[in-house]
């Protein structure tokens, strides 16, 4: 199964936001790990909430430095978060409804890794030059 590690190139100039990236990698690879291992169903659901969660407290903070530092995509990375909350939600819904079915595996694997890291790589990384200016 493949995973995701945090690295240079994701570096976003806000030492918090990069250690909650690693975390939010950690997690999402955390619960790929307990549905492609079959885990039980109490495991990957507090997989689903921690992530889920923590994503949204996370997208509150680097939306909050964005603004701080004036971030000329910030409104665009409220709009991805948006995306990425609609879109996690019908995951969990698709759990809740038909379990840790392997074509849910595929698809949280494929949409939800790339999403983030061509998110972060595309867009919260455009903050570092905003840090650094300030």
């Amino acid at each position: 199964m493949p995973t995701i590690a945090w690295d240079a190139s994701m570096t976003t100039g806000v030492d918090s936001l990069d250690d909650e990236h690693r975390q939010l990698i950690s997690w999402l690879n955390d619960l790929l790990s307990a549905m492609s291992l079959g885990r039980g169903s109490a495991e990957i659901a507090g997989l689903l909430d921690q992530l889920g969660s923590y994503s949204v407290t996370h997208f509150g903070r680097e939306e909050e430095c964005m603004a701080k530092y004036r971030c000329p995509v910030a409104a665009q990375n409220i709009a991805a978060h948006r995306d990425f909350v609609t879109t996690f939600t019908s995951f969990r819904h698709e759990f809740d409804r038909d379990g840790a079915a392997a074509h849910l595996v595929v698809r949280i694997e494929i949409e939800m890794m790339r999403w983030l890291t061509s998110h972060i790589k595309r867009t919260d990384t455009q903050l570092a030059p905003c840090v650094t200016a300030a």
